[in-house]
């Protein structure tokens, strides 16, 4: 899953891939095969001291997430039962997850804006986003 260095223990190897998905050092330790009566000084230390290869591996199965997400948002953009607010939010983070927003500073407008408002700025924002496609006679559809 992940390139460690040779030099690792096993049980480090493990705790490296039980704390990076759970978070948790303690049980992680557990988990290794270190004892349990030391399991919390011992999560404590690895965690410290096997950070790189913790950040590495987390990176890892958050990195393999991104499709799923990617998809998720997509589909709450594209369903029409989705309220106008929750589809221009995800628009506004799949933009933003892709380097295309340009606001840095965000303020809820949609509790001030109407159900018609946020409507016609969703389908200005699609269209910008997928913008109709010529059908080749120079008019689109």
């Amino acid at each position: 899953m992940f390139n460690i260095k040779k030099t690792l223990t096993d049980k480090q190897k493990a705790f490296i891939e039980n704390f990076s998905q759970t978070g948790n050092a303690t049980q992680s330790a557990i988990k290794s095969g270190y004892s349990k009566d030391t399991a919390e000084q011992q999560g404590y230390e690895l965690k410290n001291k096997l950070f790189e290869h913790i950040e590495e591996a987390t990176k890892g199965i958050l990195g393999s997430s991104v499709p799923m997400a990617v998809e998720r948002l997509n589909g709450l953009i594209k369903d029409d039962k989705v309220s106008p607010a929750v589809r221009l939010g995800a628009i506004n983070s799949l933009l933003d997850r892709t380097g295309y927003q340009t606001v840095h500073k965000v303020q809820d407008m949609t509790k001030h804006k109407t159900d018609k408002e946020l409507e016609q700025e969703l389908h200005y924002l699609l269209n910008t986003i997928n913008p109709p496609k010529s059908n080749g006679n120079g008019t689109k559809h």
